[in-house]
């Protein structure tokens, strides 16, 4: 059996063209663990790590964080990027890509939303794969990892 790259970049470039944002607030208010959750996502909190922040749009108000795969909405952000994917050489080091758009949101008025700052996360991870071939009745894989960045 051969594994290449192709196998994973397939589904993820259709899970890039989804040009959708989902809300963090949206999806645990159906989580009854995650209602402190809820209730911290305010200025107030978020100004206790960046006090300009609670400055600038006042304390107690709701945020919201909103998240897309989208490739394209990623590039408007950081043009000529590399798409989400896994990428992989011959000598087996893989190095996995995951690019996510972001939005905060601010409630202005009640159910109105209005976006405060857009972020761009990129993840890597790098790994070596290899199969063990020291014991032909014994073909183990191992997974080495090298690196995890976040930026």
């Amino acid at each position: 059996m051969i594994i290449n790259d192709n196998l994973f970049n397939g589904f993820s470039s259709a899970v890039t063209t989804i040009d959708k944002m989902f809300s963090m607030r949206d999806m645990f208010k159906f989580y009854p663990n995650a209602q402190p959750i809820l209730q911290m996502m305010t200025t107030s909190t978020l100004g206790k790590v960046m006090p300009q922040f609670e400055e600038e749009y006042g304390s107690g108000k709701n945020i919201d964080l909103v998240l897309s795969p989208s490739h394209d909405l990623f590039l408007d952000g950081i043009p000529d990027s590399k798409m989400t994917g896994v990428y992989m050489d011959k000598n087996g080091n893989w190095k996995v890509q995951v690019n996510i758009p972001a939005q905060i949101n601010i409630e202005t008025l009640p159910g109105m939303w209005e976006p405060i700052r857009n972020l761009y996360i990129t993840m890597i991870a790098k790994m070596k794969i290899q199969q063990n071939s020291e014991n032909p009745n014994d073909k183990k894989w191992v997974v080495t990892p090298k690196a995890i960045e976040m930026s």
